[in-house]
């Protein structure tokens, strides 16, 4: 099946002017919903570097242990996010903060819409381990970071909103190069490690995770464990038994990844549930059906 890249027509979102406070302070910003709308939601991917989606739902949408794969930057543009691990809940529902939350994190998710607009709207930025990396490399952590709660909320100020303006204008704009959006990223990490929040590590070299990028990054493709396994350069019984060695499986992550991208498709498209299939690399809207309601509770074609 032919790979597509769903994110390709996306449109830069408006761009919120920056400024300092009194004395070149940073001050808060406002939260205005309406800044932080785009004129097309649709989720864009820049390979080995970052993904960006922006859910927009007109009704209450839960979602049961979602798994935040990479370091994820949210921003609640409108509505109200619950975040619950039985142990650490958290609710956000304004645009005047951010949520950070480690790779790796699991927990139970509420999306209510909510405003003048009675729409819930987000932004989602999900950031690669390398990325991580490479911000270690450039500014290492002074001392063992204390722990964190999974997720945890940062005032937004005019200068981390510039920051995070252009990081998303860069993302959606095909003339910015790879390298260039890469230092545009480092600097949005910067400006949160000069907060005092840096993101948790995961192992990115583990076979399951080198597993779920490749899967990732093309959703679409016919993957088996003899293709994955030769684009991770190994054989299809060794890419298995490292997998077992991880407590993981090659048909598990395979269909996670795929329901976690049809999740932001349905929530960032108005995409036919056919198209959203295929997409994620089903022939079949019956078995995608299957499958999402499976995973999720629900049927895709309820989640707008």
């Amino acid at each position: 099946m032919e790979t597509r890249d769903p994110g390709s027509a996306a449109t830069p979102p408006a761009r919120i002017a920056a400024g300092g406070g009194e004395n070149g302070a940073a001050r808060p910003v406002e939260a205005d919903p309406a800044a932080w709308r785009s004129p097309s939601g649709e989720p864009l991917f820049r390979r080995a570097l970052c993904a960006l989606g922006q859910p927009c739902l007109s009704q209450p949408q839960a979602t049961s242990r979602f798994v935040f794969h990479d370091a994820t930057l949210l921003l609640i543009a409108a509505g109200r996010l619950d975040i619950d691990d039985g142990l650490a809940p958290l609710s956000v529902d304004a645009p005047d903060s951010l949520v950070l939350v480690d790779p790796g994190s699991c927990a139970d998710l509420l999306k209510t819409p909510g405003g003048a607009e009675r729409r819930f709207r987000s932004v989602f930025l999900g950031l690669s381990g390398a990325l991580l990396d490479d911000l270690e490399r450039a500014a290492p952590s002074p001392r063992a970071p204390a722990p964190n709660a999974p997720w945890r909320c940062v005032p937004l100020d005019t200068d981390l909103a510039a920051t995070l303006r252009h990081v998303l204008d860069s993302i959606a704009a095909p003339a910015i190069s790879d390298e260039r959006l890469r230092l545009r990223l480092l600097d949005l990490l910067l400006a949160l490690a000069e907060r005092g929040q840096r993101f948790a590590r995961l192992d990115a070299g583990s076979t399951a995770a080198r597993l779920r990028t490749l899967i990732a990054e093309a959703p679409a493709h016919h993957w088996t464990a003899q293709t994955a396994g030769k684009a991770l350069a190994m054989s299809a019984a060794t890419l298995r038994r490292r997998l077992a060695a991880e407590q993981a499986a090659f048909e598990d992550l395979l269909i996670e990844v795929r329901m976690h991208h049809a999740m932001m498709l349905v929530q960032t498209t108005a995409w036919g549930i056919a198209h959203i299939a295929e997409a994620c690399g089903y022939r079949s809207r019956a078995r995608f059906t299957e499958r999402f309601q499976a995973r999720f509770g629900c049927l895709p074609s309820t989640v707008r």
